[in-house]
């Protein structure tokens, strides 16, 4: 089971229908002028899911209605889900026993389970209305009857993977964690990731059962527990090195306070204790709250915890697919550090939907983020809040330049002409193809742009993307060529790879075509008798004296109609 999109609508800024595709990426970057609705994004997919309505503080569910309508409609975020038919029978199954004593609501779910028999497809569309937080199946319609849909639908996203939302680990990190829950057994934030730890690091732990233990067993326990902590503090740090220094070790205890009560009765309350191990130069071990530390250490444990003892996530196949949104991550974290945090986003996208919003260009490295996943989140004039592909941001020049900003340090270029150009860019290999098409083009709408060789236009390609420029990439039809149109249709994906082409063989027995085929005859030692160069002059410079001599109109003259008609034919398919 996995989500495939979201459609916002109606959602504060949000007029909407807004869409997020994650049908086809599984690593989403937003990016965006500050204030242009990016958390609002993050905000209304997290609020989808019912397990989130206490998390987050209940941010993301106070004051939704779009305020920039007089009669604002209800807030909906719905959901089309890719949903295993098997899996939703046996959901069937479970709730017609449940509600066995209610002969109409099993007699509707028995209903349900026949059409799904017949007719269910394995695609749902969900939707939820955030102000009454009451759920719909939307598509198929074979689900019409309204009471049944609600239990079935709330029921079908308790079997779905969960939707994360980590803001930018800024929250406070509870040291001091009292073993308490709630009226309804539920437990707060850090006690459920502490006992997420003690589980993790064995499934019969909980923290609920120190108090029960003599001394001698909670402090083996603990000890366990301490183990698999610093274990993997220390793989995290190895990745994410935010300095020179070793990780630091995390001291846990259990500790017992007696307190008054508010009628002076006397209280017991058990804590788990954080504290952080530092070692002086004479090896003493010296202990410290956590926030005492730096702020990119104070980030890299928070982040460490909420991942990897994340009280929603199993450890199980099931897990895939988990929707992690992320806002702003790494924001106190050095160059070096971010980089690293771009590779664990992209590592973590391999089973998982990572969505994230950023301001930093270490996040969308271009060798790590395919730059055609990146979505620019745009507010118009009446506040409203869109979400587009790069290729597709229609905010004017000086906005795009703020928008784009990151991803233009991301690929360590400076602005130039080609973002105001409103000629369609043909990429070619290098300067010898740009000075060759050049010579035979005589179109006032495309231009060329030259690479270093075939494998490096890639990063021209992604260039493009970024400024919404029209273009398209032609490699000379060898190994090179081919090789490096496979990597740009890999990497770039099948949108973008309509606009790559091959040099046409010169004929069916061909196995390599080169820029230098395409002149026919005696046109090449022709150009030489007229600009009285030796007649072993390599191709590259004779196209270069040809490019820059003043006769070359009168030369271009007297080439082969043959040759002329091949340069015109491959321009005019490019263009």
């Amino acid at each position: 089971m996995r989500y495939l999109n979201f459609k916002i609508q109606n959602y504060k800024g949000i007029d909407g229908p807004l869409v997020v595709d994650i049908s086809k990426r599984n690593l989403v970057p937003m990016i965006g002028v500050n204030e242009c609705g990016k958390t609002t994004i993050l905000y209304a997919i997290f609020a989808f899911d019912y397990y989130n309505d206490d998390l987050n503080k209940g941010r993301h569910l106070k004051n939704i209605e779009n305020l920039y309508k007089t009669s604002p409609e209800a807030p909906l975020v719905s959901a089309d889900i890719e949903f295993n038919k098997e899996k939703l029978i046996d959901i069937l199954d479970s709730l017609i026993e449940e509600h066995s004593a209610d002969s109409q609501i099993q007699k509707d779910l028995k209903s349900y389970k026949r059409v799904t028999k017949k007719a269910f497809k394995d695609i749902l569309t969900l939707s939820r209305n955030l102000k009454t937080l009451e759920y719909s199946i939307e598509e198929p319609k074979i689900f019409l009857k309204l009471n049944i849909n609600k239990i079935l639908a709330k029921e079908i996203i308790r079997n779905m993977p969960f939707i994360l939302y980590f803001d930018d680990f800024r929250d406070p990190i509870e040291e001091k964690v009292e073993i308490i829950k709630d009226e309804s057994g539920k437990m707060g934030e850090w006690l459920s990731i502490v006992e997420q730890l003690f589980k993790k690091t064995k499934s019969d732990y909980s923290v609920f059962k120190l108090k029960e233990m003599d001394e001698k067993r909670r402090k083996g326990v603990l000890s366990d527990v301490k183990r698999t902590l610093d274990k993997t503090l220390i793989e995290q740090w190895e990745r994410f090195r935010l300095d020179d220094k070793k990780a630091l070790k995390i001291s846990i205890e259990w500790k017992t306070e007696m307190t008054k009560g508010d009628t002076g009765q006397v209280l017991e309350k058990d804590y788990i204790q954080l504290e952080i191990i530092d070692k002086t130069a004479n090896d003493e071990e010296r202990y410290f709250g956590i926030d005492d530390r730096s702020k990119g250490f104070y980030w890299f444990f928070n982040f460490v915890m909420k991942l990897e003892f994340n009280p929603k996530i199993r450890g199980d196949e099931e897990d895939r697919y988990t929707i992690y949104l992320l806002d702003e991550p790494g924001s106190y974290l050095h160059s070096r550090a971010q980089s690293k945090l771009c590779e664990k986003l992209r590592q973590l996208s391999n089973d998982n939907i990572v969505i994230y919003c950023t301001h930093s260009h270490y996040l969308l490295d271009p060798e790590i983020i395919p730059i055609n996943n990146i979505q620019i989140v745009e507010k118009d004039n009446d506040g409203k809040i869109a979400l587009v592909p790069i290729h597709e941001s229609k905010s004017n020049i000086t906005e795009r330049r703020g928008a784009f900003q990151p991803i233009i340090d991301a690929l360590e270029v400076k602005p130039f002409t080609l973002d105001i150009s409103s000629k369609k860019i043909i990429i070619v290999e290098g300067i010898y193809d740009y000075y060759a098409y050049k010579l035979f083009s005589d179109s006032s709408k495309i231009d060329f742009l030259p690479s270093v060789n075939a494998d490096s236009i890639k990063f021209y390609i992604s260039l493009m993307i970024a400024w919404g420029i029209d273009y398209r990439v032609i490699w000379d039809n060898d190994l090179d060529g081919r090789q490096a149109k496979k990597k740009a249709e890999d990497y770039f994906g099948d949108r973008e790879s309509k606009k790559f082409i091959l040099l046409p063989h010169k004929s069916p027995r061909s196995q390599k075509t080169i820029l230098q085929d395409l002149f026919e005859g005696n046109d090449l030692s022709l150009i030489r008798n007229e600009l009285q160069i030796p007649k072993q002059t390599s191709f590259e410079k004779t196209i270069a004296e040809l490019f820059f001599s003043k006769d070359k109109e009168r030369i271009l003259d007297r080439i082969s109609t043959g040759t002329k008609n091949k340069f015109k034919s491959i321009l005019a398919f490019l263009e």
